[in-house]
């Protein structure tokens, strides 16, 4: 099988308080513990995550396992553990060992806010988007960020032939307040999607 590469570099991403350093280097060292399955799945996740709207940015994040259930609820996907670190860094700049995404994951379903979807994968539930969408209501004294600034996270990443604005594709569904539906990999295998996103050398 032809290696399965994923078209993105975050080597001239300008560093912001928050964001982890070397970025470049963390994700390709997350994209190589990745199985050729969950390389995949990843590549799609990703062209489909995005800001939520009604919850404060991603940098706003203030412990692991907020950030652990805001990259379940920004991508309405079950993840691995190992696909949500890489998605971690790959989106939102910042870096995090899967020994530590698998037991906030566990956590979080432990408290609700997200559940098991499979063996080893999970996804957030309507509780944790009520959740974080509490945590805004207590920074800005309504769901969402105050202002644009404050809600844009840095949602630009920069791939080798195209800038993606983040939450902005067609395709997503983020701030429609439904619950994440947490598709199995055999959903987005067989929508019809397959589009060219992901490149093989």
């Amino acid at each position: 099988m032809p290696e399965i590469t994923h078209d993105i570099d975050l080597s001239s991403v300008p560093h912001r308080a928050g964001q982890s350093q070397d970025l470049e280097v963390k994700r390709q060292r997350a994209w190589g513990r990745l199985s050729d399955e969950e390389k995949l799945w990843v590549a799609d996740a990703w062209d489909l995550t995005g800001m939520i709207p009604s919850a404060p940015a991603f940098r706003e994040m203030q412990t692991a396992s907020d950030r652990v259930l805001y990259v379940l609820v920004g991508t309405e996907e079950s993840l691995t553990p190992l696909e949500l670190c890489y998605l971690m860094i790959a989106r939102w700049f910042r870096n995090i060992d899967p020994a530590t995404a698998r037991a906030k994951m566990a956590q979080l379903v432990s408290q609700g806010c997200a559940r098991y979807t499979g063996i080893g994968r999970t996804t957030a539930t309507e509780a944790g988007l009520d959740k974080l969408e509490e945590m805004a209501k207590q920074q800005y004294g309504h769901s969402g960020g105050g202002g644009e600034e404050r809600r844009l996270d840095h949602r630009r990443t920069t791939s080798k032939n195209r800038v993606v604005d983040r939450g902005e594709s067609a395709r997503s569904s983020f701030g429609d307040r439904s619950a994440p539906t947490g598709r199995f990999r055999k959903e987005i295998q067989d929508d019809g999607r397959r589009d060219g996103r992901h490149r093989y050398r």
